[in-house]
């Protein structure tokens, strides 16, 4: 399976975005911890994500 396609997509962000709102270091809600742009981004990573898995799909499918 060629990979390189997942590689190029920035998913540390997301690890960001998920361990933070999972393991709150205080009681600051995840709605504060993020803004609009990070959530742009979040959204755009996904889409990055479905369409890579749908392009593997068409390969091997």
């Amino acid at each position: 399976m060629d990979t390189a396609p997942f590689e190029a997509i920035p998913l540390r962000q997301l690890s960001r975005m998920s361990a933070s709102s999972r393991y709150p270091i205080d009681a600051t809600p995840p709605a504060e911890l993020f803004d609009r742009s990070d959530a742009q981004q979040a959204i755009a990573m996904a889409q990055a994500v479905l369409k890579a898995v749908a392009d593997l799909d068409r390969l091997t499918g």
